[in-house]
């Protein structure tokens, strides 16, 4: 274990330097008060240790669970035992999200328990579909596309208003603690499947429960006739570091409880008790601790340091050129992608899911260019006042027709990507600058900033499927070997 802590300290110091940097910088040329930047500063040495802490403790811990979980579950052979427990765990996991609240918080006109109530539901009834679908070995992109067919039915009656919003919403699919559990849960039942041919179903889980809470903002839309008033507050006020620490320790500690509950249950009734001796359990609980002190200094981090100074970056960015702004917006995209805590986990699991045919680099690269694309786009938006639709609708029928030619694994490790990287450091840092330079810019600067979370959501997807493509059609042409070195040595 203190190898991988080791590791992952390096891995994490490399990635968080040059968003520092550039702070720093820009907060000289920017003249930004000193106590703001002690406080960035004092956040980002909670960040570093937290996710540390994080990724660290969901490698011993959230894996285990989540494998465990699953296999007891087969063992079982009852259907409806499995797609109960999915139900739950889809349910509970989300309502508990600690990002989940803060996204809820944006909606007015839909009562706040029915919101989270709603949405949380959604995911449980995609979890239940998902491994519906493992099981059942039916075609990953069949479910897909059919999930986002209905969702485009459903957009020409929705107000538009509700629709950035829908899609935002679904990033909580693949938060700090769902993520790593679910892809674990998920390849379980893809490992231990019958067929050897049903490991290429290990992929596409998160990107089926993503569906979900899209779906059912677009149907509460219709019943409750919501208008979404996006306000500042908690995005710009969350900054008291003890009401902060404690909130968030409380909400990871309620998020991680179903889990561990479940566990434990599963764990009692289980056949095969001996072979879960006290040395594994003991590792389990200590990732669990790992998991709820990493988790609530990040994002206590997030909280304190890291949103007030992307508003007040975003609010001196008029005083440069627009063309500056979009560079620096990129550049901060592509940098602030490598710390967020769940696309590390996905990233070490397609690695060794797909035994380093495709590298951790060649992948984090990819999506790190896709976020920064998003975030270009964004402010090209947002500083020209054009409408988000007008970049959601022709970007996501462009996700969906790609989706029939990209090959399978790369489609839902694309669509996967998706969620973890709108995650806590995009909500934290790069959601709160674009706020700051819509404010300069628009009166309607809080509803124009928003909508960026359904960007980064699905420019990253697009840039994998292309890449998919690519690999595909030099399959095609070359020797199959050569193709996967060159994957392998891709740097």
């Amino acid at each position: 274990m203190y190898k991988s802590v080791v590791d992952n300290f390096k891995k994490v110091i490399y990635s968080i330097l040059p968003i520092i940097s550039l702070v720093l910088i820009l907060s000289l040329i920017f003249k930004i008060e000193v106590n703001t930047v002690i406080r960035f500063l004092s956040s980002s040495i909670m960040v570093v240790f937290g996710l540390v802490l994080f990724t660290t403790g969901s490698e011993i811990s959230l894996n285990i669970i989540g494998e465990q979980t699953s296999k007891i579950l087969i063992k079982k052979k009852k259907l409806w035992l499995i797609l109960l427990t999915c139900l739950f765990l889809g349910t509970f996991i989300t309502i508990l999200e600690p990002e989940f609240l803060t996204i809820s918080q944006e909606a007015r006109g839909i009562p706040l328990g029915v919101l989270l109530f709603s949405v949380s539901l959604g995911i449980g009834i995609c979890l239940m579909l998902a491994i519906y679908r493992i099981l059942k070995r039916i075609d990953f992109k069949y479910l897909l596309i059919s999930g986002y067919l209905l969702i485009f039915l459903l957009l020409m009656f929705s107000k538009f208003n509700v629709i950035p919003f829908a899609f935002d919403m679904s990033s909580v699919t693949a938060g700090t603690i769902s993520a790593p559990f679910l892809l674990a849960f998920g390849g379980s039942f893809a490992n231990n499947s019958k067929s050897k041919k049903d490991k290429k179903n290990e992929f596409g889980i998160l990107s089926i429960c993503g569906i979900g809470p899209i779906l059912m903002i677009l149907l509460l839309g219709f019943i409750f006739k919501p208008d979404i008033i996006y306000d500042s507050d908690p995005i710009l006020k969350r900054l008291d570091f003890l009401s902060s620490l404690w909130m968030n320790f409380y909400q990871v500690l309620m998020s991680l409880s179903p889990l561990v509950l479940l566990y434990f249950l599963f764990l009692k009734f289980d056949n095969n008790k001996k072979t879960k001796n006290k040395k594994e359990l003991k590792k389990i609980i200590t990732g669990l601790t790992m998991i709820l002190v990493g988790i609530t200094l990040f994002l206590t981090g997030g909280d304190v340091g890291y949103f007030k100074i992307g508003y007040m970056l975003g609010t001196n960015f008029h005083n440069i050129n627009h063309l500056l702004i979009i560079i620096i917006g990129g550049v901060f995209g592509y940098f602030i992608t490598k710390i967020e805590p769940s696309l590390k986990v996905l990233i070490n699991y397609v690695n060794d899911v797909t035994n380093g045919s495709i590298k951790d680099k060649f992948l984090e690269k990819f999506l790190c260019i896709g976020v920064s694309l998003s975030v270009i786009l964004s402010l090209l938006r947002v500083l020209n006042g054009i409408d988000v639709m007008y970049f959601l609708i022709p970007t996501y029928f462009l996700a969906i027709f790609l989706a029939f030619l990209t090959p399978t694994n790369f489609l839902a490790i694309a669509f996967d990507a998706s969620g973890v990287v709108a995650g806590s450091m995009t909500s934290s840092f790069l959601l709160p600058m674009l706020i700051g330079v819509a404010s300069v810019i628009q009166i309607n600067y809080l509803k124009e900033a928003f909508g960026v979370l359904s960007l980064i959501s699905i420019i990253p997807v697009i840039i994998l499927e292309i890449v998919g493509l690519i690999y595909q059609i030099e399959v095609n042409s070359y020797d199959t070997k050569n193709i996967d070195d060159a994957i392998i040595d891709y740097r």
